[in-house]
């Protein structure tokens, strides 16, 4: 059986983590083409990623868009509102990202109802 030291095991963790980064990276590219032209995008990702890891979040799917509002507003998170609320205690940190990604959608809607 293979055995690994601290070190090599946490090599390898980074790695991986790296490997997700630069794929959920090509994924957004292929969305948006506009970000194959960002040179940042990779270096960035992996520290909002880390960033996200540090704060809690332990979901893909949340750590996907959390990634893909990174490559849009670069450390949105952050911003002191934002920070604020995803710092909210009594909650699982996914939640409160999803809470504010729902309270920001119904803005967006009803600014642009307004707008009509």
């Amino acid at each position: 059986m293979l055995e690994l030291t601290a070190d090599q095991w946490a090599a390898l963790c980074a790695s991986d983590e790296r490997n997700f980064v630069a794929t959920i990276r090509d994924d957004i590219v292929r969305d948006a083409p506009r970000y194959a032209e960002d040179p940042t995008l990779l270096d960035r990702l992996v520290r909002a990623y880390a960033d996200a890891k540090r704060m809690g979040f332990q979901q893909d799917k949340e750590l996907v868009e959390f990634l893909y509002i990174e490559a849009d507003m670069p450390e949105f998170y952050r911003k002191p509102g934002i920070a604020s609320w995803l710092a909210k205690p009594g909650r699982p940190i996914e939640e409160r990202f999803e809470d504010l990604l729902a309270v920001t959608r119904r803005k967006l809607i009803d600014r642009d109802k307004e707008k009509r």
